[in-house]
């Protein structure tokens, strides 16, 4: 019994310290590529230099990278999926944060409609005089105080004006987790927490079956003193 005390002992103690490493191996496996546009001041570059600006990406969405650099990152953004079409370029490294985990909605998929009506009367019963056009939307850009999205239809990418910025869900998967956000007491995390008591429950268990096997000592007589 006393060496199945202390081999259960040995493994225990051995357990606690690969529960540290259990987060690091996790995310070492799912290292995937991608930044995420954290703010909405992240521009998506032509080449890799400061007049080739695009548009800012849609903040809290993601670029894949494909090569990062110093000062520019060469990045992926959207996947080949009619009508929606992949774009290449860049993005500059301190302006992204980078991730280590593949994230559920890495892109805003989002098609706008556009509706342009021609000026003037028309004649007949005026079915040309007004059409709609839908584009995919891939980010917001400013020139001379006027609002632009940088749009693609048909594999054209080109800018068409707006009256107001788009709206969409954010992403909040590359944000802290609320228990890494509360301070700790010890710095354990939730896991570590209920190991801890796994274990500990395990060695007074153990114990109980050690003072079981116990034999009772002698009663003693007077005799005896």
């Amino acid at each position: 019994m006393k060496r199945f005390f202390l081999f259960a002992l040995v493994f225990l103690t051995a357990l606690l310290p690969s529960i540290s490493t259990v987060k690091h191996t996790v995310s070492a496996a799912e290292e995937s590529g991608f930044a995420v546009a954290e703010t909405a001041d992240v521009w998506f570059y032509a080449e890799e230099n400061e007049e080739s600006k695009l548009f800012c990406l849609p903040r809290t969405y993601y670029v894949k990278i494909l090569t990062k650099g110093g000062e520019f990152c060469a990045v992926e953004y959207l996947r080949d999926n009619p009508p929606y079409k992949k774009i290449r370029g860049y993005c500059k490294t301190n302006a992204l944060t980078f991730v280590d985990f593949v994230p559920e909605r890495p892109y805003l998929y989002r098609e706008i409609t556009v509706e342009y009506v021609l000026p003037g009367a028309s004649l007949g019963n005026g079915s040309f005089a007004g059409y709609k056009c839908d584009f995919v939307y891939y980010g917001t850009r400013y020139d001379a105080g006027q609002l632009y999205f940088y749009v693609c239809r048909e594999g054209t990418f080109d800018y068409i004006p707006a009256d107001e910025e788009l709206t969409f869900d954010l992403n909040t998967d590359y944000l802290p987790e609320e228990e890494e956000k509360t301070p700790k007491g010890n710095g354990l995390s939730v896991v570590e927490i209920v190991v801890i008591c796994l274990v500990s429950a395990a060695v007074v268990v153990i114990a109980v079956f050690v003072a079981r096997g116990r034999k009772p000592l002698p009663e003693r007589s007077d005799g005896d003193f």
